[in-house]
């Protein structure tokens, strides 16, 4: 059979339509005016081929009123439609729509259930839908009910079953008590993929009489109550002993899975023992953040879902359940194959007599698809070979085209996995050229860039389109110059000198119109914002000065802060923006910091530049003062830094402040060390028998912050004196009498109480010593002449 005798639902097509379609060219030639005017004129009976607008999908019905199968389509004339069921005619050919309903009542719903495909066909060729699976099952019902009793141990794991029935759409699984309410879920009590609620390990207050497992069928808009469960837990003593981690499911330590691209994947590990085990999740010959996959954080943990799996997902993952008593680990090797999907897919066109048109369907899989070819829905093997017609996998070439290759050519791509289809038609037809451009347009761009100048054309065969300037010259003979399928051209890098006048035409015609460039001095940004610091509190100016081209009067600055537009304030407010561009930022704290733009816009574009606003100030005050490791003289003192406002800090200031045995008026702060701005803590020795507060101050290069908080009283043990008293002189006026004299200690090097000096001197080579309080010493009645050692 050749193509030009196809046979669809309405008979054999004539093979006469050039003859039919005569009479429409000839009134199109002659209403063709000889310019375009920048409007399409195709005349409105030009015949179509259909093309489908609304498609089928399989699914599962269960019952007369939930039969819909779409398929609607476009064309001219209109298109009729006709269904085929398991391989035979269903129904009648249908006038105008195609969307398929059950309208016999008396038909039983099951003799609906099949493989359906949707043809829409006119006189210019037949389109049609992929197969599609129509299911039916009975409306789910309620099932009697019976009420089982389990009893357990503490500690025990336990699983209550569901059993939905099974369904080509499974229901949402939903387990609740007799007041409708759900069940509390959480890492020990959880609902598996199977419906199945699993106990870890079971607890006391897990006893309840009204476990209720309940099925909703969307689908069906059913919801059944399946069974009643009256759980008993017994108290055990075995409860310190605990239970090393075991899975509910998966069982064994290895499991295979094959997915499908693009489709959900769910890995599921149910975990038991006592106490309830800790999950995770690793990718074995990779890492999880390099997958499309995630933990699910509603099961808490216990899966691991892809919701549109990909090809690089395939491969090793690993789920490991542990408590302190061991653990247990399970493998999936997940591989990932696909169904066929497109990545080249052709056009469906209008061609001119004579032509060579290649179609060529590209698609991918796992396993690699094969590409079929059909003709207005019949296959390849059953049309009459054609010399002038070749087919290599998925590529098809039709050369020397005439009216009667006219056709819906359909593209099939299959793998174990199913199948897509494609439907492109093919319409070799003979239009007189058009110019669809308005004449006389005015182009205005910047030097330097790109201009396209449009010259949209129509006609089949498709108008061969020309360009010139001023000169005459044929404008594709300069490099910068390209032209485009629909005859528009692009001119690169423009400069003053492609000002002009240029002309568009259709070789061996005279239709053609005129265009004309205009080429403007680039925007530029002169002097823009730059990258600053800033002392918080101050202000900030930012510039942005420009020059334009002078034929541009109008123009826009626009400021942006962080990439939002900013608005301009009064003069004396935050911010402002004088006549020059230049932004002036007041006041500006630490929130000012942010990345600023100016951008100025004309006619013909915009141009940005950008800079930065960074608020530096002094440190704030150190935080969180605390004591730790301490002894009966020395301890360490931590603190955490507080905010360095942008500039980093140098050192911190370690100040103390001794409270016991200081007057409380003339208590004061002494510095006692500086830390380089790295460290957070110092080890402090202290005097015995003080009572401490301290204090610290952070140092960047703005200033010095305020003092940290205090930290807390800190009161060292008394201790024996660790020095003696300086300054030990003798001070003798009277030659019988010896003064004795010394620096008197500060109290806080007393280390305790009860101090008191001691005061010895060496005569004769006799040793005298005689306790005192005060800070000095008499020795009388001494022989003139004697030496003294003090």
């Amino acid at each position: 059979m050749c193509v030009s005798q196809w046979t669809g639902y309405r008979g054999p097509v004539s093979p006469t339509l050039p003859l039919l379609l005569l009479p429409l060219l000839l009134s199109f030639f002659s209403s063709t005016p000889p310019l375009a005017q920048g409007a399409i004129s195709i005349p409105e009976n030009l015949s179509e081929p259909p093309e489908l607008t609304e498609l089928p999908l399989s699914y599962t019905v269960f019952s007369h009123e939930d039969i819909n199968l779409p398929c609607e389509a476009t064309g001219n004339p209109t298109p009729t439609f006709r269904w085929v069921k398991d391989g035979e005619a269903f129904g009648s050919v249908r006038e105008e729509f195609g969307t398929l309903r059950a309208q016999d009542e008396e038909k039983t719903l099951d003799s609906y259930g099949g493989y359906y495909r949707c043809y829409a066909s006119n006189t210019l060729g037949t389109a049609m839908t992929q197969s599609v699976h129509l299911i039916v099952e009975p409306q789910p019902v309620l099932l009697k009910q019976q009420r089982v009793d389990k009893k357990a141990n503490e500690g025990d794991s336990m699983i209550l079953a569901c059993n939905p029935p099974n369904s080509s759409t499974p229901p949402h699984i939903h387990w609740m008590d007799w007041k409708m309410v759900h069940i509390k879920l959480n890492d020990r009590v959880m609902v598996g993929l199977d419906g199945n609620l699993y106990f870890s390990n079971l607890i006391k207050t897990d006893s309840r009489r009204d476990y209720s497992c309940n099925a909703q069928y969307t689908a069906a808009r059913t919801v059944l109550p399946l069974s009643a469960v009256h759980l008993t837990v017994i108290q055990s003593n075995d409860l310190v002993h605990g239970k090393k981690p075991d899975f509910f499911h998966p069982a064994g330590s290895h499991s295979s899975v094959q997915a499908l691209r693009s489709h959900s994947v769910v890995l599921e590990c149910l975990p038991k023992g006592l106490p309830t085990p800790k999950m995770e999740w690793k990718k074995k010959d990779g890492s999880l953040e390099e997958t499309s996959g995630r933990v699910d954080s509603d099961s808490h943990g216990r899966w691991f879902r892809f919701d549109s799996i990909e090809q690089n997902d395939d491969g090793e993952y690993e789920c490991v359940a542990s408590n302190n008593h061991g653990s247990v680990s399970h493998s999936f090797s997940l591989t990932v194959e696909a169904p066929p999907y497109w990545v080249k897919k052709p056009q469906s066109q209008r061609y001119a007599p004579g032509e060579t048109v290649r179609l060529e369907c590209q698609a991918e899989g796992i396993p690699t698809p094969k590409i079929s070819w059909s003709i207005n829905g019949e296959l390849l093997s059953g049309v009459d070979d054609d010399p002038r017609r070749s087919v290599s996998g998925g590529v098809m070439i039709l050369r020397d085209v005439v009216f009667a290759d006219t056709a819906v050519y359909q593209c099939v791509a299959s793998n174990k996995h199913g199948s897509i289809l494609l439907n492109i038609y093919l319409y070799v037809v003979e239009l007189p050229p058009q110019i669809l451009t308005s004449d006389a347009k005015v182009y205005k761009f910047t030097e330097g860039g790109s201009v396209v100048m449009d010259c949209e054309s129509f006609g089949s065969p498709r108008p061969h389109i020309t360009w010139e300037g001023d000169d005459r010259l044929p404008l594709l003979s300069d490099p910068r110059v390209a032209l485009l399928t629909n005859g528009s051209i692009i001119v690169s890098d423009v400069s003053h000198e492609d000002s002009g006048e240029y002309s568009c035409s259709i070789k061996h015609s005279n239709i053609s119109i005129s265009a004309h460039l205009e080429v403007y001095n680039q925007t530029v940004i002169l002097n823009g914002p730059e990258d600053v610091r800033v002392l918080r509190g101050s202000s900030a100016l930012l510039d942005c000065v420009f020059q334009k081209d002078p034929r541009l009067i109008k123009y826009q600055i626009v400021w942006k802060k962080a990439e939002h537009k900013m608005q301009e304030s009064s003069p004396d407010d935050k911010h402002t923006i004088f006549d020059n561009g230049t932004l002036k930022v007041t006041n500006i704290q630490s929130d000012d910091s942010a990345r600023y733009s100016c951008e100025v816009i004309t006619a013909l574009g915009s141009v940005t530049a950008s800079g930065s606003i960074t608020v530096v100030a002094r440190p704030d005050s150190p935080e969180g003062l605390s004591l730790s490791d301490v002894a009966d003289h020395s301890l360490t003192l931590s603190w955490n830094p507080g905010k360095t406002h942008n500039s980093p800090i140098i050192e911190f200031i370690v100040e103390a402040r001794e409270e016991q045995h200081t007057e409380h008026g003339r208590w004061r702060w002494e510095e006692w060390k500086r830390v380089p701005g790295e460290f957070n803590h110092l080890e402090l020795t202290l005097h015995p028998y003080c009572t401490y507060r301290f204090r610290v101050f952070a140092v960047n290069e703005i200033g010095r912050s305020d003092p940290s908080h205090f930290s807390n009283h800190h009161k060292t043990p008394p201790a024996v004196p660790d020095r003696n008293p300086s300054g030990v002189r003798s001070e003798s006026t009277d030659p019988k009498t010896m003064i004795i004299t010394w620096d008197e200690m500060d109290k806080r090097f007393h280390s305790g109480e009860g101090f008191k000096y001691h005061v010895s001197w060496r005569g004769g080579g006799r040793l005298s010593v005689e306790p005192r309080r005060r800070r000095d010493a008499s020795v009388r009645h001494q022989r003139h002449g004697d030496v003294h050692a003090v």
